[in-house]
């Protein structure tokens, strides 16, 4: 097995997060998590500074997954 490099391994991470994400929001009645507590247990269950998180998560943004709302602490999932 050939050793992985950066790029497989950042995008191996970058779809964990995504993934563990999409799963919060999908159990939310409301349609929208907490960003705080999502970044405090993503960082628990990956070990990934709360930084590098976000930095994640904005690459889900820009993919449309969801919407991050900084100011009002919070992930929203997209209605179409």
């Amino acid at each position: 097995m050939p050793p992985k490099n950066g790029a497989e391994i950042r995008k191996q991470r970058i779809q964990k997060i995504l993934q563990l994400t999409m799963k919060l929001l999908n159990k939310s009645e409301k349609g929208e998590i907490p960003l705080s507590l999502t970044i405090a247990q993503l960082e628990y269950e990956t070990g990934l500074r709360p930084e590098k998180i976000l930095e994640y998560l904005k690459v889900g943004e820009k993919l449309k997954r969801f919407e991050i709302d900084t100011e009002g602490d919070k992930i929203m999932k997209i209605t179409l």
